[in-house]
């Protein structure tokens, strides 16, 4: 399955369809982080299937990045806690290649306070694999931040900064860098429990990380969303409230 096909796998929730067209995300095996937030992004996909549209395959892949199969997955996650030794030439040539084919790398920072490595190790790897792109802030009115739920701030398990980063690729952004541990809000332990607390705003806090997380899904498998009025009107329908219609003689204020 090609990646124009995965992209384009958002379907009515009724249809049917087979294990290979529904969306996932692979995790990259860099630095021991595929394995730092155990169930999360199981969990991130199953909360996605219940309240969208888009049917998943929970259980993600893990994949070096110097993997050919990085190619059959729209969204790669890449958690890291640490410095990251610098990744081989083949698979900087490679990583740069699958995000100019339209996937979308989310980086999520979930280093302990006060730990800067994983920072420095990110911005030296982009700077490799995309060159002259640097990780620039995104703006809050960005289409991630309304691609399902209408949201004001970038969200995590822990408040370290107040923005998303990323990294524009034609139309699109094609990189999301997340310094606040998203991913770790998400990871339930066997018992079904939270494996992590959240710092510091309690229950809200993690719904409102996890409805950061199901946008960024959304804006994997989306990716040609409008931010133009018929977009918000879409939006608000969906969320039940009254939507006015809109009168094209009207002047723009």
């Amino acid at each position: 399955m090609g990646m124009a096909a995965l992209l384009g796998a958002v379907r009515p929730a009724h249809a049917t369809i087979s294990p290979e067209t529904r969306v996932g995300a692979a995790l990259l095996d860099i630095g021991g982080g595929a394995t730092a937030r155990p169930s999360a992004v199981e969990q991130l996909l199953w909360e996605t299937s219940k309240r969208t549209s888009i049917q998943v395959r929970e259980r993600p892949a893990v994949l070096s990045p110097a993997s050919p199969g990085l190619f059959e997955w729209p969204l790669l996650v890449w958690i890291g806690v640490g410095e990251v030794p610098p990744l081989e030439p083949a698979a900087v040539t490679l990583l740069g290649r699958w995000v100019r084919a339209g996937g979308l790398l989310f980086i999520d920072d979930a280093s302990p306070a006060g730990g800067e490595g994983f920072d420095a190790s990110v911005r030296r790897e982009l700077a490799r694999a995309l060159p002259g792109r640097p990780l620039k802030r995104l703006s809050g009115d960005h289409t991630l931040f309304r691609s399902f739920y209408l949201l004001e701030k970038a969200y995590g398990r822990i408040e370290r900064a107040p923005a998303l980063e990323g990294i524009d690729h034609g139309e699109r952004t094609a990189v999301v860098y997340s310094r606040n541990d998203l991913l770790g809000a998400f990871g339930r332990d066997p018992g079904g429990g939270w494996r992590l607390p959240v710092e510091s705003g309690g229950d809200r806090q993690r719904e409102m990380a996890l409805r950061m997380g199901i946008n960024l899904v959304m804006y994997a498998t989306c990716l040609d969303y409008k931010r133009d009025q018929v977009h918000v009107t879409e939006i608000l329908r969906r969320r039940r409230w009254t939507v006015e219609p809109i009168d094209p003689n009207d002047d723009e204020r």
